[in-house]
């Protein structure tokens, strides 16, 4: 990472030519006071958001919300602006993404806006100005959507005031949409971000430093863990099935399983044990007990229903290719049992500096374990709705994973 030196390429926009329920769309060449290496790219963006950047997918739009406010120590080359995303994805209609068809946007294909997505983003990385300036009381009542359903004001517009304005909605929402759009989120608020570490990094040129706070700073929404029961996997997850190919000599769960277990026999004597199994991971309260019965049953039955799901990522730390894998067990009263492993590709060491630690949604550490061999196991519980982070963390390097049960 580096300071951007700012040159003809970088696009200035007048704080005239930008008015609130105007029509964007946003441009494929996103800048940043901080440029990035591809592998810096790579921790922040999703592959969606390469397609998009290389013109593989659909534009994107954005309704300005708030026009430009230079302050006075603030540069005219980074301007910041709060935007609400559209979307081109109809069918995602919903109780809070709001149909506005063509003959309101200008556009060629209605569009959602999602009224909950409003974030904020430089100037530089709009396009140009695109279909119609929205009215002010259809500007108002996107605005009011959004502030209701995050509980800013007491009362939702109604179904008769959104259809008067000519808009229309839904009556569900779409968690995987959802999740989707947050990848979007990232890719406006990331130079944002770093506009605002710019001072900082012109005073220290720490740029090692600045890269730390950037990856601290970036919030990024927790991986809704309860989705995985219902078969909603996000970006960057794989099933384990998906990967035994690469993965199907590395030693997951093998540390809760003893050398002592026998051999279970076949008939009458393996169906006792299975039963046995299913009882052990659905009352126990000890770990061992819990992870060592779910590792022998998936020996013998490796669909079984009561196994529940386990959830596989690549990450790369200090030059090492790693492993996060994730063992979520439903268990009764809202109660989620998790084995969080971590271990390299090819069954070689870890790093002897890697710690994975636990972190509450304070931030506080609560759990922490050190590499001593090829793989760090980590148990926990949780109830549904709890929030925590996993660190992996190097001495000169590190991952941040939220997650959401």
């Amino acid at each position: 990472m580096k300071l951007m030196e700012i040159n003809r390429e970088l696009p200035i926009i007048s704080p005239e030519e930008i008015k609130p329920g105007q029509i964007w769309e946003v441009s494929r060449q996103v800048f940043s006071p901080l440029e990035f290496t591809p592998e810096e790219k790579q921790h922040f963006y999703s592959p969606a958001i390469f397609d998009f950047l290389n013109g593989n997918t659909p534009p994107r739009y954005v309704i300005i919300v708030t026009e430009p406010e230079l302050e006075i120590d603030e540069t005219p080359e980074w301007q910041v602006i709060s935007v609400m995303l559209l979307s081109v994805k109809t069918d995602y209609l919903s109780s809070t993404n709001l149909l506005i068809p063509t003959t309101i946007s200008g556009l060629k294909q209605d569009v959602i806006a999602e009224t909950c997505n409003v974030i904020p983003m430089l100037t530089c990385n709009l396009l140009r100005p695109v279909g119609k300036r929205l009215s002010r009381k259809i500007y108002d009542l996107l605005l009011d959507m959004g502030d209701f359903e995050q509980g800013f004001i007491e009362k939702a517009p109604s179904l008769e005031e959104i259809l008067a304005l000519g808009l229309n909605k839904g009556t569900t929402n779409n968690p995987e949409f959802q999740q989707q759009e947050l990848d979007w989120k990232t890719l406006l608020e990331v130079p944002v971000v770093a506009y605002h570490l710019y001072v900082k990094a012109v005073l220290t040129l720490d740029e090692t430093l600045l890269l730390e706070q950037l990856k601290a700073k970036v919030t990024t929404q927790p991986i809704p863990l309860n989705q995985w029961f219902q078969g909603i996997v996000q970006t960057g997850w794989q099933t384990f099935e998906e990967v035994v190919g690469i993965f199907s000599a590395t030693p997951a769960l093998e540390g809760w399983r003893g050398k002592s277990n026998p051999e279970f026999p076949g008939g009458e004597a393996e169906i006792t044990q299975i039963e046995t199994l299913v009882k052990q991971i659905q009352t126990t309260e000890d770990d061992g007990i819990l992870w060592n019965a779910v590792a022998t049953l998936r020996q013998l039955q490796p669909h079984h229903s009561v196994l529940g799901v386990r959830k596989v990522k690549s990450i790369n730390i200090q030059e090492t290719a790693l492993v996060l894998t994730m063992n979520l067990i439903s268990r009764v009263k809202e109660e989620v049992r998790i084995l969080l492993e971590v271990y390299s590709t090819d069954k070689s060491p870890l790093p002897k500096d890697l710690k994975v630690i636990i972190l509450n949604d304070k931030k506080d550490i609560v759990l922490e374990d050190t590499a001593e061999n090829e793989i760090v196991s980590i148990a926990l519980q949780g109830l549904i709705g709890e929030k925590f982070s996993v660190k992996i963390t190097t001495k000169d390097d590190f991952i941040l994973e939220d997650f959401l049960i």
